[in-house]
């Protein structure tokens, strides 16, 4: 992912604009990805991020070193970033995180009126300012790709279990702080 922490304004406008602009296609990507009758169904409920998640975490493990996927611009273009054998994750894992996280922001926006993607601002030695986040109220904004690549790192990397239910409680626990 591209340090925008050192980055100019500029680099993170440009950044936050291909964010927004690569949602939808990541989403259909993601729904193509899903399209045999025993794959979960992409509804946009909170219900459906358990199913959704539980796929995830089966499927992130899958590394396809030999296969290529063309990444969003959103991703930093560096040439360890999913090269096989280079990084945590393969350039197809990636691509994974990315629909997936598409997916869990857009039942996000579904289900919390007005939340809307922002650029962070935080103390500028914050690591996530100037992430595109999910402004979801008054609290902090959302780190929504963060939360699926954390889940894909404990996964991948530390082998460690992770709950089918961890995206869904997220949005039920963002519900439940704007009540």
């Amino acid at each position: 992912m591209w340090d925008t922490m050192s980055a100019s304004r500029e680099k993170r406008e440009e950044l936050h604009e291909a964010y927004a602009s690569g949602l939808e296609p990541a989403r259909d990507r993601f729904r193509a990805r899903l399209s045999a009758p025993s794959d979960p169904q992409l509804d946009g409920s909170i219900e459906s991020l358990d199913a959704v998640n539980e796929w995830f975490l089966t499927h992130i493990k899958e590394r396809h070193d030999t296969e290529t996927v063309e990444l969003p611009s959103k991703w930093n273009p560096l040439p360890a970033l999913g090269t096989p054998g280079n990084g945590p994750f393969t350039s197809s894992q990636l691509a994974l995180i990315d629909e997936v996280q598409a997916y869990l922001g857009g039942v996000l926006t579904t289900v919390i009126p007005g939340a809307h993607g922002v650029i962070y601002k935080g103390h500028k030695r914050d690591f996530r300012n100037g992430l595109t986040m999910l402004e979801v109220g008054k609290r902090r904004p959302l780190p929504v790709r963060d939360v699926v690549y954390k889940e894909a790192l404990g996964v991948v990397l530390s082998g460690r279990e992770v709950a089918v239910d961890t995206l869904s409680s997220s949005v039920r626990e963002e519900l439940a702080a704007l009540a």
